[in-house]
């Protein structure tokens, strides 16, 4: 879930990467208020065996993180977790798009980021991340 909630500040898209990670939502990892996010993100996810990428034409299998029209604040996007068209985790601890609701054809996504696997040989580095912490 989202840590912070705040017009133009909140912690959204780290909630929703750190959801397809499988690792609590943490503060010291990067976050979109910061102009260098985008970059650190690749740096934490390189050892990881991952990129993050972006698209506007953003319909795919699997999971993946939807830029979408804020419900709580008129001025920002908003970031979930979409399994294909569904939604499957809004962080947001206010208004919320509904788990299971389909946006496929909807104005309300304007891109999405994938995860991508960049150095497969890389990825038992994500799962030793994944055991230091309990099941949620």
């Amino acid at each position: 879930m989202q840590l912070i909630v705040d017009e133009g500040k909140g912690d959204c898209f780290r909630a929703c990467v750190t959801s397809l990670l499988g690792i609590p939502n943490d503060p010291e990892l990067p976050n979109v208020d910061d102009p260098a996010w985008f970059f650190k993100w690749q740096k934490f996810l390189g050892p990881l065996g991952l990129e993050i990428n972006y698209t506007d034409a953003c319909w795919r299998n699997g999971y993946w993180i939807a830029s979408v029209k804020s419900k709580n604040f008129a001025t920002c996007t908003h970031a979930i977790v979409m399994q294909q068209q569904e939604v499957f985790h809004d962080p947001s601890t206010k208004a919320r798009y509904e788990e299971g609701e389909s946006l496929l054809g909807s104005t309300v996504v304007n891109g999405g980021w994938f995860l991508e696997v960049a150095d497969a040989s890389k990825l038992a580095a994500l799962v030793e991340m994944q055991k230091k912490y309990p099941p949620q």
